[in-house]
């Protein structure tokens, strides 16, 4: 019979470096935290983004690519095994009912909710990283969904398929969304502003009353100029497009409770991004493009808690062929408002 390896310690730096050697090959930079101040988090994953540069090389330019830091972090922690158990549970390796899956074992649920207090407060996600050492194999986990949790309290939960390499990455660097994305936008607070909620009773009709006021520069909503994008309309596409039939019903009642929120955004927040190109439309004088872009903020509600809160715009550039010096001002439409890391 083989002898168990006891050496946690020396399992766990193996463990380590395994970790980090797959997210290297990933193109991503590792940040161990100091053994002597290790709580919880082992290390930050830097994220890297590919990048495409030219360079002159003796006189001829190459393309090539190259990775770029995109400032987002990603906490982890690393547990591991110097061989994976067919039996018992003295282990950090748990066998669940669930083939599929496997378990790993925190001994407590005391220990377990500590971790957990310090994963939800970072300031990114954390993943937990898994290594098997006689495989050299590493799984992966989501500290923030409660699916990952064993109703036992004292284990998560890990897919076997969740294999921790460079196709992995695609899905962690979705984990941080929001959080990487409010702390680069603007940030906007509902109680420094004439906030208007539709009436719950008529939702519909009282929301498109909402609607019709901003529309026409009524009462507290006077017309939006944006200083980069110009004026901004809230003209009746928005509206047939925010309440049309085959959109799903609490994504529409989001939109309508959002109207107002919108139009703060509308008036306040310049940076934007561009998403989609539209169809083309052409005449026999103009060329008419039209694109749509993207405003972000978040939200600060005093009856719920804060959300990024995005709005969709339709932009139409106008082109006359007959006269190519003459300028014509784009037009901006209000086109949609929703939460985009909201589930439904």
């Amino acid at each position: 019979m083989s002898e168990r390896d006891f050496d946690t310690q020396l399992t766990g730096q193996k463990a380590f470096i395994e970790a980090q050697k797959i997210i290297q090959n990933s193109g991503h930079f590792v940040q161990p935290v100091d053994g002597s101040i290790d709580n919880s988090i082992d290390g930050y994953i830097r994220l890297r983004k590919k990048t495409r540069i030219k360079k002159n090389i003796k006189g001829k330019i190459v393309r090539g690519v190259t990775r770029v830091e995109t400032g987002n972090l990603i906490g982890f922690q690393v547990k591991g095994v110097s061989k994976i158990p067919t039996k018992g549970s003295n282990s950090y390796y748990i066998n669940v009912a669930d083939k599929t899956k496997f378990g790993i074992n925190f001994q407590s649920k005391e220990k377990l909710d500590k971790h957990k207090v310090v994963w939800q407060n970072f300031i990114g996600p954390v993943i937990i990283i898994f290594v098997d050492l006689e495989s050299n194999k590493c799984w992966w986990g989501d500290t923030q969904i409660k699916e990952s949790y064993s109703e036992n309290g004292y284990s998560m939960i890990i897919k076997k398929e969740n294999h921790l390499n460079d196709e992995a990455f695609r899905e962690i660097k979705r984990l941080g969304g929001e959080k990487f994305i409010s702390s680069m936008v603007q940030k906007i607070d509902t109680k420094d502003h004439n906030f208007e909620t539709p009436s719950i009773v008529d939702l519909k009709n009282s929301a498109k009353k909402i609607y019709t006021k901003i529309s026409f520069g009524v009462g507290n909503y006077p017309l939006i100029n944006n200083n980069i994008l110009g004026d901004i309309r809230y003209s009746q596409s928005g509206w047939q497009h925010i309440t049309r039939k085959n959109r799903g019903k609490m994504r529409m009642i989001n939109s309508l409770i959002l109207l107002s929120v919108s139009y703060m955004i509308c008036k306040e927040v310049k940076n934007f991004t561009k998403v989609k190109k539209g169809t083309p439309r052409e005449s026999k004088r103009y060329i008419k493009k039209i694109d749509y872009l993207t405003l972000r903020a978040e939200v600060k509600f005093n009856y719920r808690q804060s959300s990024i809160i995005q709005v969709v715009l339709r932009r139409i550039k106008t082109f006359d062929k007959q006269n190519t010096l003459h300028s014509i001002p784009d037009k901006v439409y209000f086109h949609s408002v929703y939460e985009p890391f909201r589930t439904e």
